[in-house]
């Protein structure tokens, strides 16, 4: 940015937008470079302003799984553990027959209410029980049951 009118002092490289700035006596300079400034202070400002980096969260508590549970029928059995006072059921069902139904376990809760797993199915396969009970209930007893499929 070279003016005729003015004489610069001295010439420098600017980092930031990689132009060339002249620094000088004129008032029109100055007011560019000013303005120039200007920007990059807002620009940086505008990036100080973002919120600083939280900490990164806490993990998850491990669950305390305290006893086994087992349940079977015609269709198939499963078993795995009561967890968390009762708040959370794991394990794993498992159909075993080749009859058209398909099993999978039905956790019932204090209170009234169930809340069911995937089922497995056809015969030799198998799926994961995994049962969160709702805030503020447990589940007391966990039963096998079928769908057709």
């Amino acid at each position: 940015m070279n003016t005729s009118a003015s004489a610069s002092t001295s010439t420098s490289r600017s980092t930031v937008t990689g132009t060339r700035t002249s620094t000088s006596t004129s008032t029109s300079t100055r007011g560019r470079l000013a303005v120039g400034l200007a920007t990059v202070a807002l620009l940086g400002g505008g990036l100080a302003l973002a919120p600083a980096a939280t900490a990164a969260p806490k993990a998850p508590m491990a669950d305390s799984c305290t006893q086994n549970w087992s349940v079977s029928s015609a269709q198939g059995y499963a078993n795995g553990k009561w967890c968390n006072r009762n708040t959370k059921v794991t394990g794993t069902v498992h159909d075993t027959k080749s009859d058209g139904r398909c099993p999978f376990v039905r956790g019932l809760l204090n209170g009234g209410g169930h809340v069911d797993s995937d089922w497995a199915g056809p015969k030799g396969d198998s799926s994961p029980v995994r049962l969160y009970a709702p805030g503020g209930k447990s589940f007391y007893k966990v039963q096998m049951m079928y769908i057709n499929c």
